[in-house]
């Protein structure tokens, strides 16, 4: 996994134009090294992979790759059930990181406004490549019922510091608002391939979540 990562991470850092090889695996070592913190459970290397594989299905409706491909990189950069502001922290280390490795304003500009746009998913991007990735990074609900409980697993385990009665009221709320919403992804095409079993994941959860 790790290999296959390194390799699009090279991949994508060419989109840039610059290309130094010391500052390029020095800041794939610290995506790694985050990633794979000890409070992360489905927020992971494993994600990360999950979602650049659904991102390359759809590649041909993608106009702007690298804008979405380091989005996709630092969007859970900063990763702690604690805390209410990852997303923001997430941004601000890839402007950082993304200004050592060369990219442009515009550039930085647009992944950082991606990556704030994950705090509410049900808000949009702001352009279709936005609503792709969005989508894709929301994908896991419209997977396979026993990849879909693995990801209720994981991400039960990282808020292991939230009581029962806490879980089955924070998450039983997601899950309601998700499920009453007219369609649960931006895009027709996520729509129309994942929304299905994306319903039926959920139902199938809150019934579990009100009978324990």
């Amino acid at each position: 996994m790790i290999d296959a990562l390194k390799a699009r991470w090279r991949t994508h850092v060419q989109m840039l134009g610059n290309f130094n090889a010391e500052v390029v695996g020095r800041t794939f070592e610290r995506l790694c090294a985050s990633y794979s913190e000890p409070q992360r459970h489905y927020h992971t290397l494993a994600h990360l992979t999950q979602l650049f594989d659904t991102l390359e299905t759809h590649g041909e409706e993608i106009g702007d790759g690298p804008r979405v491909a380091f989005a996709a990189w630092y969007h859970d950069i900063v990763y702690d059930p604690r805390r209410q502001d990852n997303e923001a922290k997430s941004a601000e280390r890839a402007m950082k990181e993304l200004d050592d490795l060369g990219a442009d304003g515009a550039l930085k500009s647009h992944v950082v406004q991606l990556i704030l746009a994950t705090k509410n998913h049900t808000a949009g991007g702001r352009d279709y490549d936005d609503d792709i990735f969005l989508d894709a990074d929301f994908s896991i609900l419209g997977s396979a019922d026993a990849a879909y409980r693995q990801y209720v697993s994981d991400v039960r385990a990282e808020y292991a510091h939230v009581d029962e009665a806490g879980w089955k009221a924070g998450r039983g709320a997601f899950l309601k608002k998700t499920l009453a919403a007219s369609r649960i992804f931006r895009t027709g095409i996520f729509e129309g391939e994942y929304a299905e079993q994306a319903r039926k994941n959920i139902a199938g959860e809150l019934q579990e979540l009100e009978h324990v």
